[in-house]
């Protein structure tokens, strides 16, 4: 889940009625449309005069771009966000302050030379036996992954700035030669203690209440901690594709699955599509609820683009490549572009009932110039630190080779070359949540599957990134397939999910998915909408919870 807008007066919905010229703010965003002069309709702009008898009972409007407003009536207006919400820059700000508290700030970490001098020393100076008697176990030396990279793996992606991958590459060989044989010395140690980040870190929490029962000096190791309460929704994280990898369900034709916080079409791509219970007929009706505007425009693209998959096998190959691209890479190829821009025409000249963020945010794209390819690689090096990186988990130098590219680009599906940055990703308008850190497509995707894939192969060069490229377009090829066939409709709602139980328990829901919806709502709320309200849904499943106790966790439950 992602962005929660703010509740108005008005608007909540394109189709709302406008505010009066008392309710109206200077400097409230709004998008023209009905014109006569066809060259503005579809342009953004901001109110700066509301209605006078002087002017016609026009507002002054100043269209991004111009130099001068223009007269425009209210009836040629969609009014699209208060000028109060909070900017990028300031929801930066606020993850980066809530991250602090979890997470040390590179400066207190050893740097790749002092990493490497403590890796020399320990080949030098320590034995075989030495290092059994103190690890339990000997230490392999860590492949020098970037030098595959450079001499064998044809160099650094293009575009890619060769100091910060150099330094990127660097730190990350000597933090995988390194661990975890660094940390266990650390927690061995008699004179061990945690520092409050870490504390915050492994609670999973910076509640007062938890931090108190922690730091009381009365927990031992085993305690439980058993109280429970809801995590405040955070409004400055986004995420281009889920941060969970997908679930493999069995969808009934004939039937409504609604998915709260859905975030993408993951759980379609992941999931199989079985005849209707007795009785029912018809299409699955995707209905996906979901707070963060980003989110939803983006699989409103994402769809659009879906149900324009060229029934041709060789333009088919392609779009499903860009679809691919749109969803989980940085970057797209120029076909790309093309087809992007296809779909977000029919989806912005359309009369559907948009919430007023969504629209923004498609207009915005629809009138966006293509991403500069190299803006697009200094946005990923910003936002990539080398604590995350998992080349050195692998044996296969192949399969090193091809996450080291993949984590200096993040280019996925990619045939040909690059040629500009996704816009759906970098370019948004003011107000959007930042990009998020260190995003990586192996977090949507189940790792047993593509290493399925891998095994299974007849290609014994195909990389772990060529198989997870296979597994992700083989299920986007399935679900344009179902979108052809009209075997699935998509509705999606911009909207909490406490904000819309009446119209939820109006679509009957046969199953639902929740997503952690049950971190950010009690107990009690969650069974009073999942019981009271949505009573005909049959199958409930949440996905993961924040809290857990004991080994296992609950995969669905019935109601």
């Amino acid at each position: 889940m992602g962005k929660k807008s703010k509740k108005i007066k008005s608007p909540v919905a394109v189709a709302a009625s406008k505010p009066t010229s008392q309710e109206v703010v200077l400097g409230d965003r709004v998008s023209l449309k009905d014109l006569k002069s066809t060259s503005y309709n579809g342009k953004l702009g901001v109110i700066v005069s509301i209605p006078k008898k002087a002017n016609d009972d026009r507002y002054g409007v100043l269209v991004d771009g111009a130099d001068t407003p223009v007269a425009i009536r209210s009836q040629n207006i969609t009014w699209m966000a208060r000028s109060g919400r909070k900017s990028t820059l300031q929801l930066r700000e606020e993850r980066d302050w809530m991250i602090s508290h979890t997470e040390r700030p590179r400066e207190e970490f050893c740097s790749a030379d002092q990493m490497a001098m403590m890796r020399m020393m320990m080949t030098m100076f320590m034995t075989e036996e030495q290092q059994v008697a103190l690890y339990g176990r000997t230490i392999d030396p860590m492949p020098n992954f970037q030098n595959e990279l450079m001499e064998e793996g044809g160099g650094l992606p293009v575009g890619v700035d060769y100091d910060w991958a150099n330094s990127y590459l660097r730190l990350s060989f000597e933090n995988a030669s390194a661990n975890p044989q660094m940390f266990e010395v650390v927690f061995k140690s008699e004179s061990y203690k945690p520092e409050p980040c870490d504390i915050a870190k492994r609670l999973g929490s910076t509640h007062p209440t938890q931090l108190d029962w922690y730091l009381g000096g009365d927990v031992v190791p085993g305690c439980i901690f058993t109280k429970r309460f809801a995590q405040p929704y955070r409004d400055f994280f986004r995420h281009s594709f889920s941060n969970q990898a997908y679930r493999k369900e069995a969808l009934l034709l004939g039937t409504t699955h609604v998915a709260v916080g859905f975030v993408d079409l993951g759980l379609l791509l992941a999931s199989t599509l079985h005849d209707p219970p007795k009785g029912r007929e018809g299409p699955l009706h995707f209905l996906g609820v979901e707070m963060s505007a980003y989110a939803v425009a983006k699989t409103h693209v994402i769809w659009e683009m879906l149900k324009q998959t060229h029934s041709s096998e060789a333009h088919r190959d392609d779009h499903i490549r860009s679809i691919t691209q749109v969803w989980f890479s940085s970057t797209w190829e120029e076909k790309t572009e093309t087809a992007v821009n296809a779909a977000l025409a029919v989806l912005t000249s359309s009369k559907r009932d948009y919430h007023c963020d969504v629209l923004e945010l498609l207009n915005h794209w629809a009138n966006a110039l293509p991403f500069p390819l190299a803006k697009a690689r200094a946005f990923i090096a910003n936002a990539t630190k080398d604590s995350f990186s998992s080349i050195g988990h692998l044996l296969q130098k192949r399969d090193r080779i091809a996450l080291a590219k993949y984590e200096l680009s993040r280019d996925f599906g990619i045939k040909d070359r690059a040629a500009y940055g996704n816009k759906l990703m970098f370019d948004c308008p003011d107000g959007t949540p930042p990009l998020e850190n260190d995003e990586t497509v192996f977090s949507a995707l189940n790792w047993y599957e593509v290493m399925d894939l891998v095994k299974s192969s007849s290609l014994s060069t195909q990389t772990l990134v060529q198989a997870a490229e296979a597994f992700a377009s083989a299920g986007i090829r399935k679900i344009a397939s179902w979108a052809a066939e009209e075997k699935v409709v998509v509705e999606l709602k911009c909207s909490s999910v406490q904000d819309v139980v009446e119209f939820i328990s109006s679509r009957k829901p046969w199953t639902m998915s929740w997503s952690n919806i049950c971190d950010y709502v009690d107990y009690s709320d969650f069974h009073q909408m999942a019981a009271t309200s949505l009573f005909s849904s049959r199958r409930h499943y949440p996905f993961w919870l924040f809290n857990e106790l004991g080994p296992d966790s609950v995969r669905s439950f019935h109601l």
